[in-house]
């Protein structure tokens, strides 16, 4: 058999159950786009915002977050020794805003910014949010009815992601991939491997303080993962919301690299959650990725005419496929699925480049942070 027949067989056999993986995985965060009912007054509730040199994204944070029906009962702005004026523009919006403490050792910067801030919170449930989020008027309200018909003690949002410039509009794969990777839509499931993200962590207060608050997680890149994790691990039950426009966020506007450099620290923690059953799920999906370009390419060096028609129909059914779910992440435009190979070769490079940092030791470094763990 010549190279290319093989190459041909081997996407047929893994890119069919790499489509089987996605499609279950996605079909399963659908169930979860529809929030509860929900009627009433909210509960005490309090958000919290670390912040380090974030004046570039406070003013768009703070006007979502004072468009709130209903509003919050706080808002804290952790100032976690910012040079760029970050605490007196929270300040002048009507934040409260507390100066983190000198960074102890062993913990990561974040971390100790949320855990200062739930220290200083009174609310019966706590709200993590990242200063590069803007939040949709009806947003705690639907989470808030996520916690209570979950019974929850933990929720977190899929993000809607803002693209502005031509790279952040071919993103869709990779953060559909990252989905997938976590096994987002299957909430109640033991283990580690669930899609939470710091961007929106929305607590019950006492769980949280049970469990430790984010101490027990001091140390972890993906401390949104650890969460998730340890209130699971500890007989907690865990929540997702999936609603499109909960939360948008941009999250790299500085450019490609610095998305890169970031989903590499983020990564390092993500690659363990993933375990050996998702390491199986994400070979399928990335086969069926990768192969259907590849065979494509094949057929149109070896001139095999007919199969250059077949698998250029793949081809454009795959991005086709993308285009449609990628609505669940962001406003993405359908023909930036046409660039969907760069996306993943891009997710793949981030992986290797994530698993080979926490192979040799490597520190974390991160906004004008070194930080060894």
């Amino acid at each position: 058999m010549s190279a290319v027949w093989l190459l041909w067989l081997s996407t047929g056999l893994v890119g069919t159950a790499g489509v089987v993986v996605a499609v279950w995985r996605l079909r399963q965060l659908a169930a979860l786009a529809a929030p509860p009912a929900r009627s009433g007054p909210l509960p005490r509730l309090s958000i919290i915002v670390p912040a380090r040199n974030e004046a570039h994204n406070l003013p768009r944070l703070l006007a979502s977050l004072r468009a709130l029906d209903p509003p919050p009962h706080e808002l804290i702005v952790v100032d976690d020794h910012s040079t760029d004026g970050t605490g007196d523009l929270a300040r002048a919006a009507g934040a409260r805003v507390i100066d983190a403490p000198p960074l102890p050792a062993g913990w990561l910067g974040k971390p100790w910014a949320c855990h200062a801030g739930a220290s200083a919170a009174t609310g019966e449930v706590l709200l993590f949010t990242d200063a590069d989020t803007a939040h949709g008027p009806r947003s705690l309200r639907d989470a808030v009815a996520r916690l209570e018909a979950d019974r929850a003690d933990l929720v977190s949002a899929v993000p809607t992601h803002r693209a502005e410039v031509f790279w952040e509009r071919l993103q869709g794969v990779f953060q559909l991939l990252l989905l997938v990777a976590c096994r987002a839509g299957e909430t109640a499931a033991r283990g580690t491997r669930r899609f939470s993200i710091g961007q929106y962590l929305l607590f019950r207060a006492e769980p949280y303080w049970r469990l430790g608050g984010h101490e027990p997680v001091r140390a972890c890149v993906a401390e949104d993962l650890a969460l998730a994790e340890r209130v699971v691990a500890n007989g907690g039950r865990f929540g997702l919301l999936a609603t499109p426009g909960t939360v948008e966020v941009r999250m790299y506007p500085e450019g490609v690299l610095a998305f890169l450099r970031g989903w590499r620290r983020s990564f390092r923690d993500g690659l363990r959650s993933v375990g050996a059953v998702g390491g199986v799920e994400m070979t399928a999906v990335i086969g069926w990725l990768l192969g259907v370009p590849l065979s494509l390419a094949a057929a149109v060096v070896t001139a095999a005419t007919p199969w250059i028609a077949g698998w250029g129909a793949a081809y454009l059914a795959t991005a086709a496929a993308i285009a449609v779910a990628q609505r669940r992440v962001g406003r993405l435009p359908a023909a930036g699925a046409l660039a969907f190979p760069i996306a993943v070769l891009a997710f793949i490079a981030v992986s290797a480049a994530a698993a080979l940092d926490h192979l040799r030791g490597a520190p974390v470094r991160w906004r004008g942070r070194t930080v060894q763990l």
